[in-house]
């Protein structure tokens, strides 16, 4: 039986795709066994000419069994 966490993340990019990737590539670096992500917002950033894009999304992740001595 495995048990998971969720985790809040915010990441900003060129598209929707780019920053759902960042996100999910930065927590794949400090955490284990990511399972999923689901999108909870998409906003945009205005600068002129430039649209940027921000995604808060929940990242999963199994918590890893261990024992301790």
């Amino acid at each position: 039986m495995s048990v998971e966490k969720s985790i809040d993340l915010t990441a900003t990019g060129a598209s929707i795709e780019e920053a759902v990737s960042e996100a999910v590539h930065r927590a794949s670096l400090t955490l284990r066994g990511v399972t999923g992500f689901e999108v909870e917002r998409i906003e945009g950033i205005i600068e002129g000419q430039s649209i940027t894009y921000r995604v808060l999304l929940r990242v999963s992740f199994v918590i890893k069994e261990q024992l301790h001595e």
